[in-house]
Parts: C-alpha cells; sequence; structure tokens
C-alpha cells in the first residue's frame, strides 16, 4: 500500500507576485488614501446605476407581459 504525501512546493513567481500585489491592495484599501476612497466611491456609483439599470429593465418586462397577455388574451 502507498501512501500518498501531499509535497510543499514554493510558490511560483506568478503566484507569488499576486499575493504580493493582493497584499499592497489590501493595504492601500486599509489606509483609506484618498486614490483608494476616489476608487470606492466611483464603485458604489456604478453599483448603484447597475441596480437602477437593472430595476427598469424588470419594470419594462412586467409592462410587456402585460399587454403580451392583453394581447393573446384577445
Amino acid at each position: 500500500m502507498r501512501i500518498f504525501h501531499r509535497h510543499t512546493a514554493h510558490p511560483s513567481p506568478e503566484s507569488a507576485a499576486a499575493l504580493r500585489d493582493a497584499e499592497k491592495s489590501l493595504r492601500d484599501a486599509q489606509a483609506r488614501t484618498p486614490e483608494v476612497e476616489a476608487k470606492l466611491t466611483e464603485s458604489r456609483e456604478v453599483a448603484e446605476r447597475i441596480r437602477a439599470h437593472n430595476r427598469s429593465n424588470r419594470y419594462s418586462d412586467f409592462i410587456e407581459g402585460i399587454v403580451l397577455g392583453r394581447l393573446t388574451d384577445g
């Protein structure tokens, strides 16, 4: 019977760079620098525009369903 062991491999240069970038991004976000605040504000505005767009699409689909329902009921 062969027992399998997980080998601890050294991280690749790409994953090490990604980890460093993620840690830097986290430090920047925690520092609340003006650049980070601006990005956060922009991101919130975009999210709100998407929510508003989705709301209008749902309402439009609702109205379309009513109209099509009336047309098929004859």
